[in-house]
């Protein structure tokens, strides 16, 4: 495996923990690398979902869901894109102006930003392109990440919607066509792509090299493998293999050097576990949890601006799913659940020696020199010990929590931290359990299909839950359920951390009140900053 930084996913179970070599890891937080980009999560959904009354700013349930995951970027594409069609009265493949509402002002409420598709493939048609983008810059051009001309056009030659002659040359003539027609109306509208499938080599890296700077962002799409072309742990193995992980930070090396070099991001833009919309016992389990989590750490590592997990409410791969009007959380959710925890600032370096297992690891340093490891380990039957070293003295405290299931095919009980998401889409405070630290050194067993995050904390400005004991911050009252009053605190700078130390709130004091309304259930920690000194206290939101 890579020499990675250090954000430790440590997963404890109930499994016996074997004698066996220690694997090693030491950080140097000192040596930082690529910052995680705030976006860096989001999911795709079909735009044949516009018309199935899917997105509303009424969506409650839904748009919580969205900001528990702290999700910024939504894209609306798929193959749908290139049969459903705007028009003036929807239908099963046409969806109107109202459909387009629903959706961003849907996007608006949950603090999205919208990568749009245009349909291209099964009706070239610039002028209604036209149309329909002049229609959202007009009204949510604040919403708008991009457009899309088109999906997966490396394809189209396979797909029926071209001859079997197409090449990335024609579709960068018909590209053209798009952007000229939009940019007339709309000079800045901004677009992105191309959205290829698989074809990375002979279609996306031309098209980057010809389009350049008429683009802001280089997308593409993958897909591990076939849904259904194996047994259930045949797949379970591909899935999580190492060989396809390298494959794809491979690939993903070459696209970021193009993006790279016109100064552009790469975003992997549709992908998942199984194309053919994912395989039950799979896509849907555990297993897909620990896949999601390492993919998006590697992808990142690589220098990758975000990725989109496709899907929909329904079916195999979803990361949301509905049922009725009830909504739930599937296994993969967690996967980038705790990817966000632990991925709110800049890769440092890492040292990994002696790994003889299927496991991967992370580190990450915090805008308050925090540093998480995220350890994964995807052996099916091999436990890891861990010494784990956080490179600093100053790092003299430590605390952790475990990623968990019965097993890799399970698809109903996954936690982390000890919580599972409800069905009003909030997740309770995570349970941080201690990890005795000496000379800034711990162990941890991470048994086999399993992972944690480990947070050390720096000495001077580390936040533990045991360091509030002697807090100089006198709030009322605690627990509350609406707002905070707090004494001493005029002209400080206050910020709502959850107890893993991310950042929820940031805000200038003026020594009123503070409004918690918005806050789900849980223990928070409040800091107040001022030119001296950093102080903090916990209170509980009821």
């Amino acid at each position: 495996m890579k020499v990675l930084p250090l954000l430790v996913l440590l997963s404890v179970t109930s499994k016996v923990v074997f004698a066996q070599d220690t694997i090693s890891i030491v950080v140097n937080p000192a040596v930082t690398g690529k910052t995680i980009a705030p976006d860096f999560a989001g999911v795709s959904f079909e735009t044949g979902s516009l018309n199935k009354i899917v997105f509303s700013p009424g969506k409650d349930t839904l748009i919580q869901l969205f900001e528990t995951l702290g999700l910024q970027s939504l894209r609306v594409g798929g193959n749908s894109v290139d049969k459903d069609t705007l028009s003036a009265v929807a239908t099963n493949s046409r969806f109107t102006t109202s459909e387009i509402d629903s959706l961003f002002l849907f996007a608006r409420k949950a603090g999205c930003k919208i990568i749009m598709g245009l349909i291209c493939g099964g009706d070239f048609n610039p002028s209604l392109a036209a149309a329909e983008a002049s229609y959202i810059m007009q009204h949510y051009a604040g919403e708008l990440t991009g457009f899309e001309v088109g999906n997966e056009a490396d394809l189209y030659h396979s797909n029926g919607f071209r001859p079997s002659t197409y090449s990335v040359a024609d579709y960068e003539t018909e590209y053209l066509h798009y952007y000229d027609s939009v940019r007339h109306y709309y000079p800045a509208a901004p677009f992105t792509g191309p959205t290829s499938a698989t074809d990375y080599n002979s279609f996306t890296l031309p098209f980057c090299r010809y389009i350049k700077n008429k683009i802001l962002m280089l997308t593409q799409h993958y897909y591990v493998a076939a849904a259904y072309s194996a047994p259930i742990p045949e797949q379970i193995a591909i899935l999580l293999s190492a060989a396809k992980l390298n494959s794809i930070t491979s690939e993903v090396n070459a696209l970021v050097q193009c993006a790279d070099s016109f100064k552009i991001p790469f975003r992997m833009g549709e992908c998942n576990s199984f194309y053919n919309g994912g395989q039950y016992g799979v896509s849907d389990a555990f297993a897909s949890t620990l896949w999601a989590l390492d993919y998006m750490y590697a992808l990142a590592l690589e220098g990758c601006a975000g990725v989109n997990f496709h899907g929909g409410l329904g079916g195999p791969y979803t990361v949301v799913a509905r049922q009725g009007s009830t909504y739930s959380a599937r296994p993969i959710y967690y996967g980038i659940l705790a990817f966000q925890l632990g991925s709110k600032g800049k890769f440092i370096s890492s040292v990994v020696t002696n790994n003889h297992i299927n496991l991967d690891t992370y580190s990450v340093l915090d805008s308050s020199n925090n540093i998480f490891t995220t350890i994964i380990n995807k052996d099916t039957t091999e436990n890891a010990v861990i010494d784990l070293d956080a490179g600093n003295p100053n790092y003299k405290s430590a605390e952790y929590i475990s990623l968990l299931s019965p097993s890799l095919r399970d698809t109903i009980t996954v936690t982390l931290g000890g919580q599972s998401v409800n069905i009003s889409g909030t997740i309770g405070a995570y349970n941080w359990q201690t990890l005795t630290v000496s000379d800034h050194k711990s162990k941890i067993s991470v048994p086999a299909a399993s992972a944690v995050i480990v947070k050390f904390m720096k000495n001077s400005a580390g936040v533990s839950m045991n360091e509030f004991g002697n807090s100089t911050i006198s709030i009322y009252p605690n627990p509350t359920h609406d707002f905070l009053f707090v004494k001493d605190g005029t002209n400080s700078q206050v910020r709502i951390l959850s107890l893993a130390g991310s950042l929820i709130e940031d805000t200038k004091f003026n020594g009123e009140r503070i409004d918690v309304r918005n806050l789900a259930s849980g223990v928070y920690i409040l800091e107040l900053r001022d030119s001296k000194n950093i102080r903090r206290v916990k209170f509980v939101k009821e």
